[in-house]
């Protein structure tokens, strides 16, 4: 005790006097600690995605692979290169012992003669193959056939009605000026129809709707629709089949390049109901 009276290392707290006193003494050291590489923190980060097509330097579609989600986020899940892993899936996958891992290797090619260049001259940098990656286009046939199963028989639209205003009465001492100009405003809105709407229902809008129910099923996703295959059959104007201004129910034509026969659908246009 008077050895340790004497250092300079002598705790002042009372917890650590008897620390040190007790009879294990030599088992009392300084604890370690120990700091999470910044690698180690992205591997905590990443998510396991499940790759659609064959990626170069992660491996072929169908293989599970870890990925920051930004990088998912932002490009390859809008681009349909992988698809997100759901957490019961996850579960499956860790009880299977399922490889969950980057190839690097995949899809880089190095001939044996750049091999050999390579170690003569350290200054030059090596030739990779990087394989393309290849799309798997679905034919016609196929197209049209996943088009009439995920497209209803009838798609409805919302527009607004253009309301039609009562002529009004003759006013008093009014100009002459102010006459003309109030018969030509009401000429020009009696023309338009009764079931006459606001804007009107294109051929995008429809693309763009059929795209919305395709983009649940894998398959069905890699559907190619342009404006240039739909056109309405009826309700349109004379010399413009690519939009419908009217209320009502209208038939469209879905037609794919290569395909036999087109794909009829009701477009029902309603009227919307304007906000209290």
């Amino acid at each position: 005790m008077a050895s340790l009276r004497g250092s300079t290392l002598l705790p002042q707290c009372v917890s650590c006097i008897r620390r040190i006193t007790r009879p294990d003494l030599h088992v009392w050291r300084p604890q370690q600690t120990r700091t999470i590489s910044k690698k180690a923190k992205e591997a905590e980060r990443n998510i396991t995605v499940k790759l659609l097509t064959d990626v170069p330097r992660y491996g072929r579609a169908g293989s599970y692979v870890p990925l920051n989600p930004s990088l998912m986020r932002n490009k390859w899940f809008p681009a349909r290169v992988a698809d997100y892993v759901p957490a019961t899936q996850m579960k499956q996958l860790k009880a299977q012992e399922v490889v969950i891992a980057r190839d690097f290797t995949f899809g880089v090619q190095l001939n044996l003669e750049e091999a050999e260049d390579e170690e003569e001259d350290f200054g030059k940098q090596p030739k990779y193959y990087v394989r393309p990656i290849e799309i798997d286009v679905l034919s016609p046939g196929r197209s049209m056939e996943l088009l009439n199963a995920f497209v209803p028989p009838t798609v409805d639209f919302y527009r607004q009605r253009i309301e039609q205003e009562s002529p009004s009465k003759e006013r008093m001492g009014a100009s002459g000026a102010a006459d003309i100009l109030t018969a030509a405003a009401m000429a020009s809105k009696a023309k338009a129809p009764v079931d006459a709407i606001y804007g009107s229902v294109s051929t995008a809008d429809l693309v763009s709707t059929i795209r919305g129910a395709l983009a649940h099923n894998d398959e069905a996703s890699r559907v190619i629709l342009n404006e240039a295959d739909v056109k309405f059959v009826s309700g349109h104007e004379e010399g413009d089949t690519s939009r419908v201004k009217q209320l009502g129910t209208f038939k469209v034509e879905i037609r794919l390049p290569g395909a036999e026969e087109p794909l009829v659908r009701n477009i029902r246009i309603r009227e919307k109901q304007s906000e209290a």
